[in-house]
């Protein structure tokens, strides 16, 4: 009887487990430049996120350079047509609370023959150049990102023509980039852009927005060590262990000394998870074998976050890359914590069935790490 009742919340778990791919999560990169005659924004956007038929559709196919180029003129007026709708909903300009009006051209667009920028894989990009008329002082320009796709516009600010900072604005947040003064007696307007600490602030909230909501497997391995055993000066030793372990790997990937396939990263992230849940149904009580395990799967969970924050944090060099990496990780480890604090609530009124809720919770993340391990083989 129990093997069929097993067998049954094994089956319902599958059914209920979401498809996800770890910590992938589409981001657009723009360089802001607040010069005196316009205030810029310039990046390369990925044609096919632009479009409708394709932006949040699962598996949607990408569109590469070469056919993009060989598209007649309607297809690619289409093509700026829709992205400039797109980014008008995504991106939006504020100064001192006031929504500024902003003019959008995609100089790839304008050359002929059609030369879109080159790219490692082959897809399609289109050069975006959207610029704002400056504003007097005194007043905070602010710039919202209202993606419903959960993605992240990362502002590159330069200084001396080098990259002075990035700021992550995850969807659905607002960040202050630029601060006017009050015109000067010879007429001369004085800008400052974010400082440190806001910036801090910005990747702290970008490691948190990664694991809530977004990593939902990130969530599952952390209440995986939750169910085994739900005490509090246990769990926040595995939950800071597992965050010193993969700031390792994060920031031996990012540096380019680690480079892992992805794709495999990513299945045995998922194994990671079916390993915790599996093995909670087979040990009955905390032992010090666990403590290794979360060590090295945190090694691994750290190349996961790679494939968000190398891309992202490329142009960063030498200890310009600290800031970002250890903010990043400290807002992994508060929404760990986060998750910590919701579990035991949760658990509060159910205390009389400790030991089915962590059976039942057990059962259902193994299902999990077994789906998303095998939906994500290559083959």
């Amino acid at each position: 009887m129990r093997f069929f009742q097993l067998a049954i919340l094994f089956a319902i778990g599958l059914t209920a487990i979401p498809r996800a791919t770890a910590h992938q999560v589409d981001s657009v990169e723009l360089e802001f430049h607040p010069g005196e005659s316009a205030w810029k924004f310039e990046g390369l956007l990925d044609i096919a996120y632009m479009l409708p038929e394709s932006r949040g559709v699962e598996d949607a196919p990408p569109l590469f350079r070469k056919d993009v180029m060989k598209s007649s003129e309607k297809e690619r007026l289409r093509y700026t047509t829709e992205a400039e709708r797109t980014m008008r909903e995504l991106l939006k300009v504020e100064f001192n609370g006031k929504a500024l009006e902003w003019k959008i051209r995609f100089p790839s667009f304008e050359q002929t023959p059609l030369v879109l920028p080159e790219e490692a894989g082959g897809w399609a990009l289109m050069s975006a150049e959207i610029t704002v008329e400056p504003q007097p002082g005194p007043g905070e320009l602010e710039v919202i990102w209202k993606d419903n796709l959960r993605s992240e516009l990362i502002l590159i600010f330069f200084e001396d023509n080098e990259i002075k900072d990035l700021v992550s604005i995850p969807s659905g947040m607002s960040k202050k980039i630029l601060t006017v003064s009050a015109p000067e007696p010879s007429g001369k307007i004085a800008t400052t852009t974010p400082s440190k600490a806001s910036s801090m602030l910005s990747w702290v909230t970008s490691g948190f927005y990664h694991v809530i909501p977004l990593g939902i497997d990130h969530i599952l391995f952390i209440l995986g060590l939750f169910l085994l055993a739900p005490r509090w000066k246990p769990l926040l030793i595995q939950s800071l262990l597992f965050t010193v372990a993969h700031s390792i790997t994060l920031a031996l990937a990012v540096m380019g000394l680690i480079n892992l396939p992805s794709v495999w990263v990513e299945v045995f992230i998922a194994v990671s998870i079916a390993w915790v849940g599996i093995e909670n149904l087979i040990v009955k009580e905390l032992k010090p074998s666990r403590l290794y395990l979360v060590g090295c799967f945190g090694l691994l969970h750290g190349l996961g976050f790679a494939s968000v924050l190398k891309e992202k944090l490329g142009d960063l060099t030498g200890k310009d890359v600290a800031l970002p990496l250890v903010s990043f990780n400290v807002g992994v480890e508060l929404a760990q914590i986060s998750l910590l604090i919701c579990a035991f609530l949760i658990l509060l009124p159910l205390r009389r069935w400790t030991k089915t809720v962590q059976f039942v919770g057990s059962l259902l993340i193994a299902a999990a790490g077994l789906f998303w391990a095998y939906d994500r083989l290559p083959f």
